[in-house]
């Protein structure tokens, strides 16, 4: 049923009254007097005296709606409208719902309460809204015309906030001129708050007195941590706790209250929070602990809806380092990371974006102690601008990059990198010409590319001083190649091609021999003479100047290829094995390339200083020796013929389980290839190199193989090195070629679904992507309550490299040694105990090689509703910390943090 009550009293004569007798409407709502029931009136009970309507002084502003589901009853004598089952009042933005509602239109008060359901459970307690506030309660009174009530046992959320209270007075504000939302304000009287969601919340914070302005804050008076409905040491004087929706500036707890006894008591990513306008905030944290370690960072995310998006961060880190002599050292460090990304929508023709990251004196390892960060040895940064014009066939491309090798120290940055570049165009071809048959010259191709580039390197703690920019190089390249190709003989492809390179330098080296500087000379007695006599083994020095001025070197090769493909197959009408294919993809080619190493304007000759005056040595050089771009080839002319066979083969095999034939590769691949030059005076052929890949086990497993041949032997020089002559292994030992060495890579990643993937006999599946293959398997909900569905999450790699080097003792005497480079085995995941606990590995492994763990991280937790509890150990570091913690949200400061922070950790072991 549904009705509605204007915002108007009846003014004139009052039918006779009935009298009621005085009854708890909350606590027996059922109980109706005698003669109550409004509706066994008659439509005539209202005197034929009643002359019409007038507004009252008091009466409401709106329309009062009201409904239930299961009885409404009219008190005309007491003004009262009783509601049952499901009842609902509305007026402007509050709507109020309960399983009982009584509402005195002489008052304008409405008073709800929740009723006993058929198992006598009490139900349909009062639900209170105001706009967007909320609350729920045990029993209210409510006045629409003050906008005020009073609330017992009430609930209330905000955002992740709930506020439990015994008693509480509530004042509605003003509607706005939307009437969506209002200013409303709750005094709670003996009231505890918590983000923890059960009905009687784990902890919270108790307090006597609060005041409570939805979507703002939460003022309390003295209060006391509370834990299990136990009290706590853990008073509070008076506290702010913003509630607010959306960003707001306000603090940021800390993450770690830390004890060190190097640092001492300190707070770790203490900091505020700044919303700086709709699509953008920062953030300001810092560690600081009272012995001077310190650290400050800012942090900034930003986003525009088909636009952009991205975060930054730069921090520095100052650490007091105290060793086991007392002394105490300042280290320095600083990073910087920066992600943007451009949506692919906001511009048809241009992109930026990329990201950033880099650090100096290892901050990462310094301030942090999970395995990702301290076993990142490898830093890389790539930010860039591009440009492509729709209605011309070039593009502009402006890049910064980066690499950083955390042990070295080393740093190289490329910036700016500038990119221009046609693609492919047929210059011959004429616009006219779309499909069909051409002249062949019709398909010739010509590109042009030029890059232009300025390259720092440096060690990261002296990365910003003036000698990084001395030891700056820049550079120019650009290149223009032409092809075409055409069948000749149905069957071949021949592709001749040009290419021309020119690149450009503005710094060049000079060596200069300076004679009698840095002298070396041992002084020796001569028995014969009887007399001291000095030996001088070295003469003068040479120094290495870097001129500024232009300089440039140009290269030019020309070439032809001829490619065809050969297949060969065999059949099998009868075993598992149907059939086996081997195709073939030769490639002959034959280039050329001028003279480079006799060309005075690119290699020069410094006297060696070790030769002897008598009889001077000269050592040769390029000037553009360690260029961006590299140096001219150092060879001679060269007329090569090169030759390279690509090998896949391939087998069919008989499945049992449908009855089809069914394909599988042996190999992958298997190249060979090498060179035939017709300019050179020896040593024509080159070497050989092989190489290969296969899979096993479903693709378990990956082997990749190499191995170095060569058509000519080995022999002791004058400075009794091995080198090669020109004396040919067939001659020499009646070998076609001769072993040189070679090496092997057998990598295993061992998943749960791979093993039953095995041993279920489930169709090979080649992962090519590890991490992808990972987020699926993470991603699955499998049924099976087994031992192995414990380590779903779980994945094993072995790595292992090996070597066999030929090494020779003598000549035609040599010995094959078999060494292993890399043995290793990693385990990382999780494992799900039961819903609440977990273990976690983020890495254990060993390393057969060094005989040594490979930085073990373990670690469990505990879900406790709204705690969690966690430890991370890693013994190799020494590191350990324990916690138990608020789940994250805006009480998350609670927390008891134990740990050893890997500066403790080195001093313990010192």
């Amino acid at each position: 049923m549904f009705f509605l009550l204007g915002g108007f009293h009846l003014i004139g004569q009052q039918p006779d009254t009935l009298v009621l007798p005085k009854t708890d409407l909350l606590s027996n709502p059922d109980t109706l007097p005698p003669g109550a029931d409004s509706l066994l009136l008659s439509a005539d009970s209202i005197p034929p005296r009643f002359s019409g309507i007038r507004l009252s002084k008091d009466s409401l502003d709106a329309p009062v709606e009201y409904s239930s589901e299961d009885s409404m009853i009219y008190d005309i004598a007491g003004q009262k409208i009783h509601l049952y089952g499901q009842a609902e009042v509305a007026y402007q933005t509050i709507t109020l719902k309960a399983a009982h509602i009584v509402f005195d239109w002489s008052t304008n008060i409405v008073t709800a309460a929740g009723m006993p359901d058929s198992l006598g459970r009490r139900s349909g307690i009062p639900e209170f809204a105001d706009g967007d506030q909320q609350f729920t309660a045990d029993s209210m009174r409510y006045n629409f015309d003050t906008r005020k009530g009073i609330v017992y046992d009430v609930r209330t959320e905000y955002t992740d906030i709930v506020v439990h209270g015994s008693k509480a007075k509530f004042v509605s504000g003003t509607p706005t001129s939307d009437t969506t939302s209002t200013d409303d304000i709750i005094y709670n009287q003996d009231a505890i708050f918590t983000t923890c969601t059960d009905p009687d919340p784990h902890f919270g914070i108790r307090s006597k007195k609060q005041k409570v302005v939805p979507d703002k804050l939460v003022v309390v008076g003295p209060s006391n941590l509370e834990i299990m409905g136990v009290p706590t040491p853990l008073w509070l004087p008076f506290g702010f706790f913003p509630i607010s929706k959306g960003r707001s500036t306000g603090l940021l707890f800390p993450r770690d209250y830390e004890y060190s006894p190097q640092w001492g008591f300190g707070l770790r990513d203490i900091g505020w929070y700044f919303p700086l306008g709709e699509h953008f905030n920062v953030s300001l944290k810092g560690n600081i602990y009272v012995k001077g370690t310190w650290g400050l960072g800012a942090e900034t995310q930003y986003a525009k809806r088909y636009k952009y998006s991205g975060s930054a961060s730069i921090a520095f880190d100052k650490r007091r380092v105290e060793n086991a002599e007392g002394l105490i050292d300042k280290q320095k460090s600083f990073s910087l990371r920066w992600t943007h990304n451009q949506a692919a929508t906001a511009h048809p023709t241009s992109r930026f974006g990329g990201s950033i990251n880099f650090q100096t004196n290892d901050y990462q390892s310094r301030v942090y102690n999970d395995a990702d960060n301290v076993l990142q040895s490898q830093l890389s940064s790539n930010f860039s601008y591009s440009k492509n014009w729709a209605d011309k066939p070039i593009s502009l491309s402006v890049a910064f990059n980066h690499s950083q090798n955390t042990q070295s120290r080393e740093v190289t940055v490329n910036f700016p990198t500038i990119d221009f570049q046609t693609r492919t165009i047929y210059p011959f071809r004429s616009k006219n010409s779309v499909g069909g048959k051409r002249p062949w010259y019709q398909d010739i191709t010509m590109r042009y590319k030029m890059q232009a580039k300025s390259t720092f390197r440096g060690i990261d703690t002296t990365f910003f001083e003036q000698e990084t920019w001395d030891q700056a190089q820049f550079g120019v390249q650009q290149d223009v190649s032409t092809g075409t190709s055409f069948k000749i003989l149905r069957y071949f492809n021949l592709n001749p091609n040009v290419s021309y390179k020119e690149v450009s330098y503005f710094r060049s080296l000079r060596k200069d021999y300076l004679d009698g500087v840095d002298v070396e000379a041992d002084t020796t007695f001569n028995p014969i003479t009887g007399e001291q006599e000095i030996d001088i083994s070295k003469y003068g020095t040479v120094l290495d100047t870097i001129v500024t001025g232009y300089e440039s070197y140009r290269t030019l090769s020309a070439g032809v290829s001829l490619t065809t493909q050969v297949f060969g197959t065999m059949r099998f009408k009868k075993g598992w094995l149907r059939g086996v294919r081997h195709v073939i993809k030769p490639t002959f080619t034959l280039g050329y390339q001028p003279d480079y190493l006799n060309n005075p304007n690119y290699y020069r000759f410094v006297r060696d200083p070790y030769s002897s005056p008598d009889d001077p040595e000269f050592d040769q050089y390029s000037i553009f020796e360690n260029g961006i771009y590299g140096r001219p080839p150092a060879s001679e002319q060269q007329m090569a013929l090169s030759y390279s066979f690509t090998n896949i083969f391939e087998g069919k095999y008989f499945s049992r389980r449908d009855s089809t034939e069914k394909k599988f590769k042996f190999f992958d691949n298997i190249y060979i290839n090498g060179q035939y030059n017709f300019a050179a005076d020896t040593l024509k052929w080159s070497r050989v190199n092989m190489s290969g890949t296969t899979r096993f086990f479903k693709g378990i497993t990956t082997l990749s193989a190499r191995a170095i041949f060569d058509p000519y032997i080995q022999e002791r020089n004058e400075n009794d090195v091995f080198v090669r002559v020109n004396k040919s292994a067939w001659r020499q030992r009646g070998k076609l070629l001769d072993f040189v060495n070679a090496s092997a890579s057998l990598n295993t990643r061992l998943t749960v679904s791979k093993i039953r993937a095995l041993f279920q006999g489930q169709e090979e599946e080649v992962v090519e992507n590890v991490q992808e293959e990972e987020e699926r398997q993470r991603s699955r909900r499998r049924e099976e309550t087994d031992f192995l569905s414990l380590f779903e999450n779980f994945s094993i790699s072995h790595n292992i490299v090996f070597n066999l080097d030929r090494v020779y003792k003598d000549d035609n005497v040599f010995k094959d040694t078999f060494n292993i480079r890399t043995h290793s085995i990693d385990l990382r995941g999780n494992i799900d105990l039961t819903e609440k606990w977990r273990i976690n590995i983020s890495r254990i492994g060993y390393d057969f090689v060094r005989k040594q763990l490979t930085y073990p991280s373990l670690g469990f937790s505990r879900d406790l509703h709204c705690w969690e509890m966690t430890m991370n150990w890693a013994p190799t570091r020494g590191t350990y910390s324990f916690s138990i913690r608020v789940k994250p949200g805006t009480l998350d400061f609670i927390k008891l943090p134990y740990e050893r922070n890997n500066a403790d950790a080195i001093r313990a072991f010192q």
